[in-house]
């Protein structure tokens, strides 16, 4: 549903779209055919944890790629690539000995959402540090560090405790994915506001 209302506005108000808005919207469009099998699935009594297992690894990519593109420097891109390395890493050793394919691999989703959170600050300290006198909240680029920021920084922590969760009550699992989604939904209308400003930083500025 979100995914067609950018469309809708991307058709009917004529929008500019720059590389962080396609990437945002591979984002939402993932989301929505993901989420939407995993619901079939489970409404079918079947198996879905390989579904958020790709999803997992559909949103690193993304969001990598985003911040491949908003990282003008050397230095903070050989720190995505380490980042990247580093959970790479982390998804197959949790699988191997930690969390099995055919479960959710909520540490994963973790190791990613600090990762993008860290990310995430590392742009707000450089524009702080490199940024002239401007109105940051008329930059895309700000709403789509706000987004990442919202988001995995609020599942950060409903990820990391569902394993525990999941042990102790069945019940409160639910209630914390129905909060998960509010998350969701809150840091996508953020991305919405991103693709719908029309300033960004120029490359010389970052």
């Amino acid at each position: 549903m979100v995914f067609l209302v950018v469309l809708f506005a991307v058709l009917y108000r004529g929008l500019h779209l720059r590389p962080f808005d396609r990437i945002l919207i591979s984002f939402l469009l993932a989301q929505i055919l993901l989420n939407s099998l995993a619901n079939f699935l489970q409404y079918h009594k079947t198996n879905n944890h390989w579904v958020y297992h790709l999803n997992c690894i559909t949103t690193q990519v993304i969001f990598s790629v985003y911040f491949f593109f908003l990282f003008t420097d050397v230095a903070r891109k050989k720190i995505l690539l380490y980042g990247s390395l580093i959970f790479i890493l982390f998804y197959v050793l949790n699988i191997v000995f930690i969390q099995p394919y055919y479960t959710f691999n909520s540490y994963s989703y973790a190791m990613g959402a600090f990762l993008f959170v860290a990310f995430a600050l590392m742009s707000f300290y450089g524009w702080m540090e490199g940024l002239p006198a401007t109105n940051i909240l008329q930059l895309k680029e700000f709403w789509g560090a706000a987004g990442i920021l919202f988001y995995f920084g609020s599942s950060f922590f409903i990820f990391i405790s569902y394993e525990y969760l999941s042990e102790v009550s069945a019940k409160n699992v639910g209630i914390l994915w129905k909060l998960h989604n509010v998350f969701l939904t809150l840091g996508c209308f953020i991305f919405l506001k991103a693709i719908f400003s029309k300033q960004w930083i120029l490359k010389s500025s970052s």
